[in-house]
């Protein structure tokens, strides 16, 4: 019914407001009781909004009432708060929109956040609303992103509020330089599509190059991965393997080809090559293992993988290399995040035939 009587209200235009281990410190080759993820993510605050930009030239840019609301602990997903409860995790839709950008083309996740929480209650968040747009109001944000500039491509994600994107959004596109980037506005909304928010994204990034978004209903966007895929598609954004160095990684008698990336934390293992690990076997979809000495270069890191993704977990120190079921709905999010630090290019079907206990060296190729 709370659903219902909000739908009913936005029927008026004055009041269109739609919705969108502990570480281990010790070196050595032991494989932890936990791997670099525990098959379930049941925590509803995966702390995403902070980026430390990496090695991505893609941000996913976002804004919602998820994430930036005090909601009580048991929020009903299925009222107006535009909630989707993904794999036991409480997203916002624009935020599941977001990672679904991210699954097909990479990048990192932003989540822009205000510096003081919007009110619990639609109507309280509608009259805010209302009145910051009227105002002209920047809301003051919690996070800046330092090194922006390595960006050539921002996708900006929000939900349709009063037909215009919320004044949060015109604080963060305010915040940077965007001339001679790429944008790409996306939206979340209750039946009114984008109104006018491409106009104000465009209008806001002087210099920029503003592609065709995409407005998905809040009630769609659990159904449509599909859709963005193929908006990415006609685009023409695509994702862009990073180029690294060629490496050899050998064990059990096999020896496997691969490339390592050129990013500070990479280059810091590299330094360390070559590099012998005793790694294990999880799941049917990975070998890992603690590293013998901790490096400093770390990053945010990423909780999906790719089949051959070689990466460096900071929560407990250790490297793996997953070799299967990144589609597996089960088992391809992780419940730690990790730093892609190379990739295996050979014959990934070779692991399945390997002892679950091997030691794996990765050094450079001859």
């Amino acid at each position: 019914m709370k659903r219902l009587f909000i739908s009913l209200l936005l029927i008026l235009p004055v009041m269109t407001f739609a919705g969108c281990s502990e570480d281990s410190n010790s070196p050595g080759t032991e494989i932890p009781d936990n791997p670099n993820n525990s098959g379930d993510d049941d925590e509803d605050d995966d702390d995403s909004g902070t980026v430390t930009p990496g090695n991505g030239k893609i941000l996913i840019a976002w804004f919602s009432r998820w994430g930036n609301t005090n909601y009580p602990s048991d929020v009903d997903a299925s009222t107006g708060a535009s909630i989707i409860i993904d794999k036991g995790t409480r997203r916002g839709t624009t935020e599941m929109v977001a990672r679904y950008i991210q699954t097909a083309v990479g990048g990192d996740l932003h989540l822009i956040e205000t510096t003081n929480p919007y009110p619990t209650e639609f109507d309280d968040v509608r009259d805010q609303n209302h009145q910051e747009q009227s105002d002209g109001t920047l809301p003051a944000l919690k996070q800046r992103i330092e090194n922006i500039a390595q960006y050539d491509i921002v996708f900006i994600g929000y939900p349709n509020w009063a037909l215009d994107v919320p004044q949060p959004i015109q604080s963060f596109l305010k915040s940077y330089d965007f001339a001679g980037k790429t944008v790409v506005p996306f939206c979340t909304h209750d039946g009114y599509g984008a109104g006018r928010t491409y106009t104000s994204v465009r209008n806001a990034v002087p210099g920029a190059t503003v592609l065709e978004g995409i407005a998905i209903e809040a009630a769609e966007v659990p159904s449509s991965e599909t859709q963005v895929q193929n908006w990415l598609k006609e685009i023409g954004i695509e994702r862009e393997e990073p180029q690294g160095q060629s490496i050899t990684v050998t064990a059990g008698g096999r020896t496997f080809t691969g490339t390592w990336l050129d990013t500070p934390l990479a280059n810091e293992i590299r330094g360390m090559f070559p590099l012998k690990a005793t790694l294990g076997r999880y799941g049917g979809r990975e070998y890992y293992g603690s590293m013998p000495q901790r490096p400093t270069n770390t990053e945010e890191g990423q909780l999906h993988f790719e089949n051959g993704d070689i990466t460096y977990c900071p929560s407990n120190n250790t490297i793996a290399i997953f070799y299967a079921k990144a589609d597996d709905p089960d088992m391809g999010q992780l419940g730690m995040r990790v730093i892609p630090i190379g990739k295996v290019t050979s014959d990934l079907g070779v692991f399945d035939e390997m002892e679950s206990r091997l030691e794996f060296t990765f050094d450079n190729s001859k």
